[in-house]
């Protein structure tokens, strides 16, 4: 790791971003909890609201998971009523999973009072500087991506 004086700003946000992973799994586990399910079935209900209708492919591949595990979130979700299996209309040989209207707005609706503060925070920020900080966190999720990929493709 480098130890030149003018990387400190870099390492210092890096450990601010670690920080916020942390805060971020603080608020999904509550929340998750309010609503009887857990943590990685909030990321993907989070990821249908999101990106609408998934296959469990899709959905297996943006969470790091097998679609094994995908199968039995599926079932945990419909059973809460917070998201739904369906035949593709475009291909009939594929599932998609979509969450529910309801559901959804059961689920997020707790993080309404969260936005209203986060939106306050940043009132204050010029919208180009929110542009730019957006494309750089963007940036450094990708950047996250990679590495975890990385780091399971080891050998152990």
């Amino acid at each position: 790791m480098s130890k030149d004086p003018k990387d400190e700003p870099a390492r210092e946000l890096t450990g601010e971003l670690f920080e916020l992973s942390m805060a971020l799994d603080l608020i999904g586990n509550a929340s998750a909890g309010q609503i009887g399910i857990n943590q990685t079935d909030l990321m993907c209900l989070n990821l249908l609201v999101r990106h609408g209708p998934m296959s469990p492919g899709q959905i297996a591949a943006a969470l790091g998971l097998t679609t094994a595990a995908i199968s039995a979130m599926a079932s945990r979700l419909e059973a809460g009523g917070y998201a739904a299996r369906e035949i593709d209309p475009k291909d009939r040989r594929r599932v998609l999973m979509h969450a529910s209207p309801l559901g959804a707005e059961r689920a997020f609706g707790l993080f309404d009072d969260f936005f209203l503060a986060a939106t306050e925070l940043f009132g204050s920020t010029s919208e180009d500087d929110l542009r730019r900080l957006a494309d750089l966190l963007r940036r450094f999720r990708h950047l996250l991506t990679e590495h975890a990929q990385v780091i399971r493709d080891r050998p152990k």
